[in-house]
């Protein structure tokens, strides 16, 4: 039995651990474009301000040795033969297998002209940010254009600024991460980036990454050239799913899969920042791009390879910026009628609809969030306890 996995992320590595913890005796072979044992990508941040990579490698680096699995690190997935049951890499070789784990994860994007060119960084990767602690270490005051004012730009900022790099955040919305936040709460956020030396540009949007093949400045839709020793552009990001587009199996934005994460092809599975599913309060389809959700994506991958026939866990959004000086947590859809409590430093807000709760932000003050988590996931009649809640 022959199980390809493209993809050493979360979720990747959890199909595989899944599989041998419950007694697969089959071949597994694991593949990546980035030439590194499996490593945890919301650990860059940590890893770019201390320079510690314990926190990357949260399996060991020699997690594929451990369960015996055939590592084809810096070996990427180039395309797919469903009906073959062949998956094709960048080397022109066809790798048979009998089941399928498409978990290649996601890359940062910026539909900026120039994005390509050198000296625009991928702070997504491992390489990536090793290059950016590099320029960082050298002597002298360094700093940085962030393109994107979401969450991931965001993060990003705070990471840079807490390694000592002078940070441009540009955004072109009128407030810090708007499809995440109101303006209310974005305000809270903006003063606190600057007070941590972020030098926050609002309504200005990057026009190019100029310069023949190295990026020389960023161009802005203000007139502006912006120097810098790093540029990012971090604007959102996409699934890793090029090499899949062409084969048949059906993709929107990421790969549609059914509540078991299987395609239309039953002995191929997508897992992680690549599936498309079912968000349990919007009861649209959506990629949440969560650690934990693909975690839950890969163990339930891997057990129904084995038989097992479990329907994932439907997950909702959940957000948390871990480098503000306060604590920050978004959940949910935030709309429907609003009930706050808020001060010079705290805000809480809770939206509810139909009487349940489908939705809250709370601010510095995160107290009872397991509660309001838990309502929120059960779906849960809060008439009687609506005074409480805050």
């Amino acid at each position: 039995m022959e199980t390809a996995i493209a993809g050493m992320g979360p979720a990747g590595v959890n199909a595989a651990k899944t599989l041998r913890k419950n007694g697969f005796n089959g071949n597994i072979t694991m593949f990546s474009a980035e030439k590194t044992p499996p490593y945890s990508p919301p650990a860059l941040g940590d890893y770019l301000i201390t320079g510690n990579d314990r926190v990357l490698f949260w399996e060991g680096r020699d997690f594929c040795d451990a369960y015996d699995i055939n590592c084809r690190s810096g070996v990427a997935a180039a395309g797919i033969i469903p009906e073959k049951k062949i998956l094709i890499t960048e080397n022109k070789e066809d790798i048979y297998f009998d089941h399928l784990v498409i978990a290649s994860g996601s890359s940062l994007y910026a539909p900026v002209k120039g994005a390509w060119k050198k000296g625009v960084l991928n702070y997504k990767t491992l390489a990536g940010t090793q290059r950016i602690r590099e320029i960082a270490s050298r002597d002298g005051h360094k700093s940085a254009v962030v393109v994107g004012g979401g969450f991931i730009g965001v993060e990003i900022a705070l990471c840079l600024a807490k390694s000592g790099i002078k940070v441009s955040l540009l955004n072109r919305r009128g407030w810090i991460m708007p499809r995440l936040l109101d303006r209310e709460t974005a305000e809270y956020v903006r003063n606190d980036l600057e007070s941590q030396g972020i030098n926050v540009l609002l309504k200005t949007e990057a026009s190019e990454f100029a310069g023949k093949d190295q990026v020389e400045c960023l161009l802005t839709s203000d007139n502006r050239e912006l120097k810098a020793d790093i540029y990012i552009a971090a604007t959102g990001v996409k699934p890793n799913i090029d090499f899949v587009r062409d084969s048949g199996i059906d993709c929107d934005r990421g790969v549609l899969v059914n509540s078991y994460l299987k395609t239309r092809y039953p002995f191929i599975y997508a897992c992680g920042d690549v599936a498309e599913t079912i968000d349990r309060i919007s009861g649209k389809r959506t990629i949440h791009g969560l650690f934990p959700t693909a975690v839950h994506h890969g163990i339930t991958a891997g057990y129904n390879i084995l038989g097992r026939h479990i329907p994932y866990e439907q997950e909702i959004s959940m957000n948390s910026l871990k480098k503000l000086s306060f604590k920050l947590i978004v959940a949910g859809c935030l709309n429907g009628d609003v009930i706050k409590y808020k001060t010079e430093k705290i805000l809480r807000k809770i939206y509810i609809k139909d009487n349940k709760i489908s939705g809250f932000v709370l601010l510095r003050d995160i107290s009872n969030a397991g509660g309001l988590l838990s309502l929120l996931m059960k779906r849960a009649d809060i008439r009687a306890c609506r005074k409480q809640l805050l």
